[in-house]
């Protein structure tokens, strides 16, 4: 199953790849509102990723990580896809849930499930270390619910996640929202993804935090 999975993404990595290939590339860069340089015959382009910037180097497709972490075909999948789907449409400034994006309704059960069910049962009584989690990745804290952070995914998605303690009479529960733009930057299956990466990221910060304290 898991090579099966493999070589599927692998076929989404070298289409992702062709297309860019064959587009406007540099065009392509401004509108993701990324930074390239000419390197030899190669062009070096900078990626923020949440709270490390990946290099990618065009025409080799080779990723490096300023963390010097492993960068997964995923990554570079989700990578890949937001420079092709770039639109350029700036950012607005507001937020919408998942299920009020456009053709995301019928998800929202997936999404649910993937993404904010894991948030709540690692933090739907400590907001505290949801937030210090997030203050670990650079995210911002927001005013929404009993705490709320946004992580810039990339340099035009930002991902919030709200979440409400619960207590005796109420469980705890977790939202995320999106700018309206995100459709701009992303095809939908990859909103999914994102927002899983962002709230495992955030969980991975939680526990390194807790080890810290041991």
């Amino acid at each position: 199953m898991e090579l099966k999975r493999q070589k599927t993404y692998k076929g989404v990595f070298d289409r992702a790849r062709d297309e860019l290939l064959g587009s406007a590339m540099e065009e392509k860069f401004f509108l993701a509102g990324l930074r390239c340089e000419r390197v030899g015959s190669e062009t070096r382009v900078h990626v923020p990723f949440f709270d490390e910037t990946i290099r990618l180097d065009v025409p080799g497709f080779t990723f490096s990580s300023s963390k010097g972490a492993n960068v997964t075909l995923v990554a570079k999948i989700i990578i890949l896809h937001y420079i092709n789907t770039a639109s350029g449409v700036p950012l607005t400034g507001e937020k919408v849930s998942y299920g009020d994006i456009p053709a995301c309704m019928h998800y929202d059960p997936v999404f649910e499930r993937r993404v904010l069910k894991p948030l709540v049962r690692a933090f739907g009584y400590d907001r505290h270390a949801f937030l210090d989690a997030g203050r670990g990745l650079g995210a911002k804290e927001e005013g929404f619910g009993d705490a709320s952070v946004t992580l810039f995914a990339l340099p035009k998605v930002p991902v919030t996640f709200v979440l409400w303690e619960g207590d005796t009479e109420f469980p705890p529960s977790a939202r995320a929202l999106f700018d309206p733009s995100v459709t701009g930057y992303l095809p939908l299956e990859d909103i999914v993804v994102v927002s899983k990466l962002a709230a495992g990221r955030i969980l991975k910060t939680a526990i390194k935090n807790l080890a810290e304290e041991v």
